[in-house]
């Protein structure tokens, strides 16, 4: 009996050892299917990808996710999908997460070699594709399109609708030229939107909308949008049928970014996401039924699904207008390092972070099994019932930056997706590092560092010698890469030896950047009281440029990647330099108790010269 109960007990163990885990079960289905890629590198040719072809059979858009906007080996993935697509599978169009408007600049690179990569991407204003390996990406793209044996050409378009400046800009041209009296009316809280003020603080970008002009510009772009279908027939009488249509798109980037941005925002992702999804399907229908898309963007905009909030992602839009047409690749990394700005107080700019092994219950940390460094899964491949498709359609933890990190608080970093929904490939890195910027002196000055002067310093440019940079004043290495100078100069300064300048030359625009020329100063000696600014300026612009004195009062602004808050005060673009004799400027403004800078300078619009000096600054209550 005592044998038999030892041979019952040996048996009872033996099978509960041989009884497999549900992660038993993922990971062999992980091993057993994953497709091994060779490299992440372009120019390596195709066998590996082929079984690529086949999951995305009759696909008319394939989107290709990320998990930061700082990978530097997913870049390059993504870079050679881009190579297979377009050279094996006849995709002819590009649309990146990027301004509508200013992607025509980028463009007009990679279809006519106007420029350089990197006065491209300067004036697409997003940092996160101010990259060496997207300079890489668009030197390719130019040079496929420069064989002749490609009749074909690959076409680069922006689906966002952030930054509405070129939009506003070329929306307005077109009503100027068919109806002067709406022109008119709109101007006043319309035409602010063309100007970028191109902030080094703000990378360039345009974080608000000023509140005077909330409810206004609304009430305006909603008048212009009607005017368009009920005046239809007589503006395309006017111009072309084809120039209408793209008026028409323009003015409704404007109509999204208003929308996005009223009522402090509340509305701003979703509205954002369905616009994209809007304009990938405007851009498709333009370039005719036999056109194809390659979507690049984060993870999070190319998602089936809803991983925050429950704000619907532009993937489901596009899912629920393309079915099956539509294939979704979410790529996700284990370990490794990426670029991001550090949102931790004090910030140490934009820097390059590094991560360990994905922690257990991750998405991530369960890829791992395929073991392999590089790999792709395909989600429809998936068994019909089973623990193995119960896990993939179960919502998991990915790692997520939008932009920002804060490695002290690595648990904030982490959005949950159901896989299977969200994605139809899941493409997993095992190891990464921080991609390459173009000039990591374009983020000497972002509102993380919290710059600034104790005291206004070198107001009158006496510090200097002629040729040099003023010492105290915000010189962008971006506005330099432009061809723009900002310099001393003694050339006719308004007194003393030396007056400041900012100079573009004509020629071919990038972006709607608004070079600047500012200081940034501790408001704190300043709170409570009314100061008066004084600054001595003159100007020579050409055709419609001009140039403005600007004075903006902000409080604290230590926000996350993408917040910004508006200033306490803003002259915006009022103060006018209209003349090429000096004149003097005077700004006065109060300064609350929750001011933090205070920040003063020109701007240039377009080509031409201004000068400044003889600045100053004091209390007068």
């Amino acid at each position: 009996m005592k044998i038999l109960s030892i041979i019952c007990l040996l048996f009872v163990l033996l099978t509960s050892c041989k009884q497999k885990s549900t992660d038993d079960y993922v990971s062999d289905w992980i091993v057993d299917h994953a497709i091994p890629l060779k490299t992440v590198e372009a120019g390596n040719g195709f066998e590996d990808l082929t079984p690529i072809g086949k999951i995305i059979s009759n696909a008319r858009i394939v989107s290709l996710g990320e998990p930061t906007h700082g990978n530097r080996e997913v870049f390059q993935l993504k870079h050679r999908f881009v190579e297979y697509l377009v050279t094996e599978e006849g995709f002819n169009l590009f649309a990146l997460e990027c301004p509508f408007g200013e992607a025509f600049d980028v463009n007009q690179y990679i279809l006519e070699g106007i420029g350089t990569p990197e006065e491209a991407l300067a004036g697409i204003y997003f940092s996160t594709w101010d990259t060496k390996e997207f300079v890489e990406l668009l030197k390719w793209m130019r040079a496929y399109n420069a064989d002749s044996a490609h009749t074909t050409k690959l076409k680069f378009y922006g689906f966002d609708m952030q930054d509405p400046e070129r939009s506003a800009r070329v929306m307005l041209d077109y009503i100027k030229k068919v109806d002067t009296e709406l022109y008119q009316s709109v101007k006043a809280e319309l035409a602010i939107l063309e100007i970028q003020f191109s902030e080094p603080i703000s990378l360039g970008r345009r974080p608000y909308i000023p509140k005077e002009y909330d409810e206004a510009s609304l009430l305006a772009i909603k008048n212009v949008m009607n005017a368009f279908q009920q005046n239809k027939e007589t503006y395309k009488s006017k111009t072309t049928e084809k120039e209408w249509v793209w008026a028409l798109h323009y003015a409704r980037q404007v109509e999204l970014w208003i929308e996005a941005c009223f009522n402090d925002g509340e509305n701003y992702d979703e509205i954002r996401d369905k616009g994209q999804a809007e304009n990938i399907k405007w851009m498709l229908d333009q370039e005719g039924e036999s056109s194809k898309a390659i979507v690049w963007a984060h993870n999070c905009h190319v998602s089936n699904a809803s991983p925050k909030d429950d704000i619907n992602m532009h993937g489901y839009y596009l899912r629920k207008m393309y079915g099956d047409q539509l294939k979704i690749f979410g790529l996700f990394f284990n370990r490794g390092g990426f670029k991001a700005i550090d949102t931790n107080i004090p910030s140490k700019g934009m820097f390059n972070f590094s991560l360990g092994q994905a922690p257990p219950g991750t998405l991530e940390n369960t890829l791992a099994a395929t073991q392999h460094s590089l790999a792709v899964l395909d989600m429809h491949e998936l068994p019909k019932k089973g623990p193995v498709r119960e896990w993939f359609y179960t919502e998991r933890p990915t790692r997520h930056s939008g932009g920002g990190y804060d490695e002290k608080k690595p648990e904030d970093y982490f959005w949950s997706y159901i896989p299977a929904e969200a994605y139809d490939v899941l493409v997993y890195l095992d190891r990464t590092s921080p991609v390459i910027s173009v000039n990591d002196d374009a983020y000497e000055y972002i509102w993380m560092l919290n710059k600034k002067l104790d005291t206004p310093t070198n107001l009158d440019f006496e510090e200097d010698f002629d040729g040099e940079e003023p010492s105290g004043w915000m010189v962008w290495s971006k506005f330099q890469r432009l061809g723009v100078e900002l310099l001393v100069t003694n050339k006719n300064p308004y007194q003393g030896k030396h007056a400041a300048m900012i100079h573009r030359p004509e020629g071919v625009k990038f972006g709607e950047i608004t070079p600047s020329l500012t200081q940034r100063i501790d408001a704190t000696p300043y709170r409570g009281k009314k100061i008066r600014i004084t600054a001595t300026a003159r100007s020579e612009v050409k055709d419609r440029g001009f140039s403005f004195f600007r004075l903006a009062i902000e409080p604290d602004i230590l926000q996350s990647a993408h917040n910004g808050s508006p200033p306490l005060f803003d002259s915006l673009d009022e103060f006018r330099i209209n003349s090429a004799n000096w004149e003097t400027i005077q700004i006065e403004a109060e300064v609350t108790e929750v001011a933090n800078t205070i920040n003063f300078g020109i701007y240039l619009r377009d080509s031409g010269t201004v000068w400044i000096d003889d600045v100053a600054i004091e209390i007068i209550e």
